[in-house]
């Protein structure tokens, strides 16, 4: 009977112990909520986000505020069920609640958990600058020339530090770059399959999120692009095929069903993995004058040149060449064109050994088929440095270069790079322009596009790939 007793009387202390610890840990804890701010801006945007976190007693209330000039204006106020460790929330700031106007205000958060005594309460401030006003862009000079598949270059100042600003082409966005104080300039192009009625706008956005788009109209030349016939023998299937094969056992099929899973799929493969190392770029130009040629080269393919693959007489495929190919002795060396910064060194799917050179503002030039690579990634290049020596890697059907130029990713005609005229008349003219007497965003012309007629030339029979 004692024995019962006992047991009773430690079980019943047991719970007592742990009523009173659960009352003294929880109910009573001293542990004040925990307020987040998604975002270190210190300006108001679009929307307000936040998170209140307590792992005790749980969020109970939460009070939002926004204080300008000693008024207090309420934008949320919510309570929350037992049992809510972390609450998050995002409040739309725009357009302004009424009452507040732009300038310097302070968001107050206010919070309280689940504890006895009306909970453990924490506040939060955080000053802010309320700015509605978008930016407003001076797009220098007055006319602008564009070739179909080629660059364009757009430099332009601001009123206020822009967060994102560049060239909108259609549906493509080329990002600007600050290149000091209220300058900015974009590097654009206009890809060689672009329709005639392409839009074009410079657009900006401040750092609170303010907008301000400016349409222009350059004066779009059309550009004649050849049209070229592949006939793809056994001979060069035999000593392409086997590059492929040997890298990846997953390749099967006939050398034929192969070479058109190689220049389908794995071309397109290849053209986004090039886009991915165009993503990363030194914001300022590092480049300067024309960019040099491959020396002592005879011309093989164009850029956009329209290519038809015949096997046995029969039309298999076609794709568009998105370079130059240049042939000059065997494993003859292969300068850079330019300087800049080498942003990929290594094999590359059907280009083979590759390098690719960041020039700075989103402008890359490319370097494919070398036998040997003799630099590597991150290295700093000048003009004339050599990256390696020509070759037949990848889908290459004898030696040469293929030299192609992307802005962000985008192919345009390396011809235009050569030109030491249209260096001068397109791209340091426009850098000049910031020396210029400042000319207002209204004194921009718009100008009607000619029409892009993209031509084609009677087809020509080849056996370069």
């Amino acid at each position: 009977m004692k024995k019962v007793l006992w047991i009773a009387i430690i079980g019943l202390t047991a719970i007592i112990l742990g009523a009173g610890l659960y009352i003294g840990l929880v109910k009573f804890e001293r542990e004040k909520p925990a307020i987040k701010f998604s975002s270190d801006s210190r300006y108001i945007t679009q929307k307000l986000s936040f998170q209140v976190e307590d792992q005790k007693s749980g969020v109970a209330e939460i009070k939002l505020e926004i204080v300008q000039e000693g008024r207090a204006l309420s934008l949320l106020s919510e309570k929350y069920a037992k049992g809510t460790p972390v609450v998050e929330k995002s409040i739309p700031m725009l357009p302004l609640p009424k009452g507040l106007k732009d300038g310097d205000a302070q968001i107050r958060i206010t919070a309280w958990d689940h504890s006895w005594n009306h909970g453990n309460q924490v506040s939060l401030e955080k000053p802010v600058v309320i700015d509605t006003k978008p930016p407003q862009l001076n797009v220098l000079g007055a006319q602008h020339y564009l070739n179909l598949g080629g660059a364009g270059l757009i430099t332009y100042t601001a009123s206020k530090e822009l967060a994102k600003s560049g060239v909108q082409v259609g549906d493509l966005f080329f990002p600007g770059f600050s290149i000091g104080k209220d300058r900015y300039l974009a590097y654009f192009a206009l890809p060689f399959d672009s329709q005639r009625d392409v839009s074009f706008a410079v657009t900006g956005e401040d750092h609170p999120g303010n907008r301000i788009k400016i349409s222009f109209r350059p004066i779009l030349k059309a550009k004649t692009f050849k049209k070229d016939q592949i006939q793809i023998s056994e001979g060069f299937l035999k000593s392409v095929i086997p590059y492929f094969t040997e890298r990846d056992a997953s390749l099967k099929g006939s050398p034929v069903e192969i070479f058109l899973h190689l220049n389908r799929k794995q071309r397109e493969i290849d053209h986004q993995q090039i886009k991915k190392i165009c993503q990363e770029t030194t914001p300022q130009p590092l480049w300067s004058g024309t960019f040099l040629r491959f020396p002592n080269a005879k011309p093989m393919a164009s850029f956009a040149q329209d290519r038809t693959y015949f096997y046995n007489g029969k039309e298999i495929d076609r794709q568009t060449h998105l370079g130059v190919d240049l042939a000059s002795l065997g494993q003859s060396p292969v300068p850079a064109a330019n300087t800049g910064r080498v942003a990929f060194a290594g094999p590359l799917g059907i280009y083979g050994n590759t390098v690719v050179i960041d020039h700075g503002g989103g402008l890359f030039s490319m370097y494919s088929h070398l036998n040997r690579i003799e630099t590597k990634a991150k290295n700093e290049i000048k003009r004339g440095d050599i990256l390696g020596h020509s070759g037949t890697t990848g889908m290459a059907g004898g030696d040469h270069l293929h030299y192609a130029m992307m802005i962000h990713g985008v192919f345009v005609n390396p011809i235009e790079w050569w030109d030491e005229h249209w260096i001068h008349d397109n791209l340091e003219l426009k850098m000049k322009l910031f020396e210029a007497p400042a000319q207002s965003a209204a004194q921009v012309q718009e100008v009607q596009p000619q029409k892009a007629v993209q031509k084609q030339t009677k087809a020509k029979k080849s056996s370069r790939r």
